[in-house]
């Protein structure tokens, strides 16, 4: 067996300055072939795809100027009213008393308020108020939400680190642990959560409707929604991942990597790195069997790690034979197929040891969940001159990155910007052999324009 050497991103883009303490993550997710809702919500806001849905449901609307502002901070009225109606709870005349000095029958929010209170679902504070005008915070936000949706956490068991931030014994701590179970939250590229974080518009949608896709199908949240995908036709296979990994292609083994601040290659694992490396390997026998094959490498799994510590799932993957192996007691998780032409496709996934690591594991999971086969592409034997000649008749032309990027194998992501020309991100690889850089808008397919040298200053 061979040794192993072995972006998510703030949720919503707030002000420059709040980026700094960061809250908790979510991938940005493409809103593809859709108008934008609201004009301040561009399809590359991070939250995007979240206001989307929920302005498709019914559940927010905007403001009389037709703007959503996502990025401006959420008051516990407005989180009350839009967390009730998402939730399905009319604001009828239940009966309640409210004693709250400071939330008045003339107040539009008065009766979302007295519903929560009826349904004994929110409470006030000890000096008798509400403070409805107050932002509010993650914690608040979230036992709010998970209330009006009837979720269910009292026996639920608390881990000994939720995540970096959270306090096993403090009064959110099993409604923080559903939260993780069920990726309605996500830790930053720390492992860190901070639960008295004040929410955006933007960052409470995120929460309300991941919330609303948990409760109706009793599953976790998608995490890989919004991811990009990296391939090497050359070896059958194409995989999703999140935007800030990165990735090394090779000749035979590729390796597809979350990096650590200023570290430099992947052949270390640092506790808040991962990393899942794929090589196409010959069949060691013309003539041995999928199940043969497995059955061997379950030996040399069980010698190496102790089979009471792993965990095997043989069946199929995309519709090809696959053995997948977990070891949590040493962060791994494995996937092995065996491709039409008899090679076999293996994939060794495994993550740090930190406050990170959970969510890093789910990330692995949901990178191997996403392969896909594809066919080796004709060879064509064009010279260097000859392809340059190609990749500049190709820009601006819609729907060609993906073929001219073909004819640079060496070629790597260097950045992304995710702001890009306003109509989704560009993203910049650069091609060692060619020396130049490749600048291509990725939601068109669309190369807007080379530069000589490793640039992303054009």
């Amino acid at each position: 067996m061979p040794a192993r050497t072995l972006k998510y991103i703030i949720v919503g883009v707030i002000a420059a300055a709040a980026v700094i303490l960061l809250l908790f993550v979510y991938p940005r997710a493409t809103v593809s072939n859709a108008q934008s809702v609201f004009p301040d919500v561009p399809d590359s806001h991070r939250n995007a795809f979240a206001i989307q849905k929920l302005k498709e449901l019914g559940f927010i609307s905007g403001y009389p100027d037709g703007t959503f502002q996502p990025d401006r901070e959420v008051n516990r009225a407005e989180a009350v009213a839009i967390i009730l109606k998402a939730s399905g709870i009319s604001a009828g005349n239940l009966p309640a008393e409210l004693n709250f000095s400071d939330v008045h029958k003339e107040d539009w929010f008065y009766p979302m308020i007295r519903t929560g209170v009826a349904l004994q679902k929110l409470k006030g504070y000890d000096d008798g108020t509400f403070r409805p005008q107050n932002p509010i915070n993650l914690v608040e936000a979230l036992t709010t939400t998970l209330s009006f949706y009837r979720v269910r956490t009292l026996n639920l068991d608390v881990e000994e680190r939720i995540y970096t931030g959270l306090d096993r014994e403090a009064w959110y701590a099993q409604r923080a642990q559903y939260a993780k179970n069920f990726n309605i939250i996500e830790p930053n590229d720390t492992g860190s959560v901070d639960p008295g974080a004040l929410l955006t518009r933007g960052q409470l949608s995120e929460i309300i409707y991941r919330t609303h896709i948990v409760n109706k199908s009793n599953k976790p949240y998608d995490i890989s929604r919004g991811w990009i995908s990296s391939s090497n036709p050359g070896n059958f296979w194409k995989l999703n991942h999140p935007e800030g990994w990165n990735f090394f292609r090779g000749t035979m083994n590729s390796v597809l990597w979350k990096p650590a601040k200023n570290q430099a290659f992947f052949t270390r694992i640092f506790p808040t790195t991962a990393q899942v490396s794929i090589s196409l390997i010959d069949n060691p026998a013309d003539n041995t069997t999928a199940n043969q094959y497995f059955a061997e490498l379950k030996d040399t799994y069980n010698t190496a790690y102790g089979a009471e510590n792993i965990t095997y799932e043989q069946g199929t993957t995309n519709g090809y034979p696959s053995l997948r192996i977990r070891i949590p007691s040493q962060r791994m998780e494995d996937l092995v197929l065996r491709l039409p032409n008899a090679q076999y496709l293996v994939m060794y996934g495994q993550y740090g040891d930190s406050s990170l690591g959970d969510f890093l594991g789910k990330q692995i999971s949901a990178i191997l969940d996403s392969y896909e086969y594809v066919d080796q592409p004709e060879v064509i034997q064009l010279s260097l001159e000859e392809r340059m000649e190609r990749l500049r008749e190709s820009i601006l032309f819609e729907s060609k990155a993906d073929e001219i990027l073909e004819l640079f194998p060496d070629r790597r992501l260097i950045e992304t910007d995710a702001i890009g020309i306003g109509t989704g991100p560009v993203d910049y690889y650069f091609s060692s052999e060619a020396n130049h850089t490749i600048k291509v808008e990725r939601n068109s397919k669309t190369i807007l324009n080379i530069q000589a040298g490793e640039t992303t200053k054009f």
